[in-house]
């Protein structure tokens, strides 16, 4: 699961799409909550079903799913998030993603034309956002381990984070690898430009991540 050529979309093809658990959803906004602006629209630019969505929702915010096909979330935009423009959507209050795992054909060649063969998902949206939006805005970004470790000192996913390319990495959520349904994956949370969280929390999944407030 962990060998890079297994995840390397170009050479095996998977399952894009792996849901968002409910619970997770719900921690996350219990975190954030009151620490974004109800001003502007809550963005997730790879909203699938809408998980990660319905909480803010449901608390009265404006939101907006993008993704690239339709897969139940009421008022998807349908397209291809990379080929968005800057200027079309204003600048929102956050974004919120979890990338998909995979991407179908044309995607591929864009992001190869981009970004090289071998890049990592989240990483490919974390540009994304920026070029759109700049790197003072709210994100909240699902990604691997290797997203910010394991770099050399001379690559180039390190010298983003280490030059401020990337913004700083304000809060860490971590998940147990099984916290996806059928899928065994690595991976937490990254939160950029939210004052107000503790460095690092642990997801309980026992106790929905109530308990989980060490830093």
């Amino acid at each position: 699961m962990y060998r890079v050529d297994r995840n390397n979309f170009f050479k095996q093809a998977k399952n894009a799409t792996v849901y968002t658990p409910e619970g997770v959803s719900q921690f996350i906004f219990n975190l954030i909550n009151g620490k974004v602006s109800k001003s502007g629209k809550v963005v997730d630019p790879c909203v699938g079903a809408g998980s990660l969505l319905q909480p803010f929702e449901e608390s009265g915010y404006s939101t907006l799913g993008i993704d690239i096909e339709d897969q139940g979330y009421p008022g998807t935009q349908v397209r291809n998030f990379i080929d968005v423009m800057p200027g079309e959507i204003d600048r929102p209050a956050m974004v919120i993603a979890n990338p998909p795992f995979n991407i179908d054909d044309k995607t591929k060649e864009a992001v190869a034309s981009r970004h090289g063969r071998r890049p990592l998902m989240p990483e490919v949206w974390l540009c994304k956002i920026i070029e759109l939006w700049g790197r003072q805005v709210p994100i909240v970004l699902f990604a691997p381990y290797g997203m910010r470790l394991n770099q050399t000192g001379k690559s180039r996913r390190w010298s983003r984070f280490v030059s401020g390319e990337y913004p700083e990495i304000q809060s860490i959520i971590a998940l147990p690898k099984d916290i996806y349904s059928d899928v065994l994956f690595h991976s937490e949370v990254l939160i950029f430009n939210i004052e107000g969280l503790r460095a690092h929390y642990f997801y309980d999944v026992e106790n929905g991540g109530n308990s989980c407030t060490r830093g």
